[in-house]
């Protein structure tokens, strides 16, 4: 069996029926809310060895009981290979304080398939199996599966004439939660709601095919990140934006894949987010990637991470320090935008809007500088004019 390779997908999600009249209510994973005292940072070079996130990956992802009449969760899923894919699964409502969790969500963007840009949303009531071994979360017949022990997930989606199928062999490792204010996967204040968030690393890589309305069958490969976010209510009132990023960083034998939050608050106060994960490709096949270690995992520290966002400009650079484990050398992203890939309305008028990323990368390899191409997407949620 291939040792298949992707940064980020956690899916212990543990969601099932409940009776009636049980008392329903947010379940947070062991690991959210639990005061802190590092900054998650290491630098561990090109050594297979990471000790910046949390270790019990079976318990980092929360859930909103399906019948819970507050909340909202979501993943937004990145696939960089074939073509640019965005899927955007959620229940409830980030923007509307009065959308139940068990009303799902589906925002879909499949980029360039034979010249045309498929953008797609899907909404209706979610419904949840709890199998022994195997659970599932769908809307009608679009159904993200994955198993007990978070080895494997799969994808089945259908939208406007296309169809869709993605397999993943994940092999969980463990998860980066954010830490503001030290507080375990916060991305806000410590405050209540408080705006929670993860990177589930793992490794493996999706491989699937995509169907068209012409009946053409199309093979599918790439990597994917899975991007995690959750709170207790409806997007906090003192929180009015924020935005993220993920990019794939590519030079010669590796892929650096690097994830960003950034929260705008109505007081002034940004707080950021960030984590940077790299993947070694099999000497015999460049496709396929053997290992996937964590390098930094940073919660606002600019002496450990620096990011610019240049709306003007259309810009983006980040930077990392060098340490003894690579030489001293820094890493760098240098990112444009450069275009629209996809424009999601919330069912409460907030707007949730990606964008390409193109650049270049520079890194430490094998004792020296590596210089590589980046790319990715910019994600920017605005909230409805009623929240500002």
């Amino acid at each position: 069996m291939h040792l298949w390779r992707i940064l980020g997908v956690s899916v212990a999600l543990a969601l099932s029926h409940l009776p009636s009249g049980a008392a329903l209510a947010i379940q947070q994973g062991a690991d959210y809310g639990l005061y802190k005292t590092s900054n998650l940072y290491n630098c561990s070079g090109t050594s297979l060895i990471s000790n910046v996130t949390v270790q019990n990956s079976a318990d980092t992802l929360p859930q909103i009981e399906p019948l819970s009449n507050a909340g909202w969760e979501q993943w937004d899923f990145f696939m960089h290979g074939t073509f640019p894919i965005i899927m955007r699964w959620s229940q409830g409502d980030q923007s509307d304080c009065d959308s139940a969790p068990d009303m799902g969500k589906i925002d879909v963007a499949i980029l360039d398939v034979n010249g045309t840009d498929v953008r797609a949303t899907l909404v209706g009531p979610l419904t949840y199996k709890n199998d022994a071994g195997v659970k599932s979360i769908s809307i009608g017949g679009n159904t993200f599966h994955w198993d007990n022990s978070t080895l494997w997930y799969n994808l089945t989606l259908s939208v406007d004439g296309y169809s869709m199928v993605l397999n993943t062999y994940s092999a969980m490792l463990d998860t980066f939660h954010p830490n503001v204010g030290y507080y375990n996967g916060r991305l806000s204040s410590v405050g209540d709601p408080a705006l929670f968030g993860s990177v589930p690393v793992t490794r493996g890589q999706s491989a699937g095919y995509l169907v068209t309305p012409d009946k053409q069958n199309i093979t599918l490969d790439g990597l994917t990140v899975l991007k995690h976010m959750f709170s207790e209510k409806a997007l906090p009132s003192y929180i009015n934006k924020y935005s993220s990023a993920v990019v794939w960083g590519y030079s010669t034998g590796f892929y650096d894949s690097h994830v960003f939050f950034q929260i705008d608050e109505n007081n002034g106060t940004v707080h950021e987010a960030v984590y940077l994960a790299r993947a070694i490709q099999t000497p015999e096949a460049k496709t396929i990637f053997q290992s996937t270690y964590g390098i930094y995992a940073v919660t606002d520290d600019t002496a450990l991470y620096h990011l610019t966002i240049n709306e003007g400009l259309q810009t983006i650079n980040a930077t990392f320090p060098g340490c003894s484990a690579g030489n001293n050398i820094s890493y760098g992203f240098n990112l444009t935008l450069a275009g629209v890939l996809g424009e999601f309305t919330d069912l409460g008028g907030g707007k949730t809007t990606y964008y390409a990323l193109n650049g270049t990368t520079t890194a430490p390899y094998g004792g020296t500088i590596a210089n590589g191409t980046v790319s990715g997407a910019f994600e920017v949620y605005q909230a409805p004019p009623s929240k500002q």
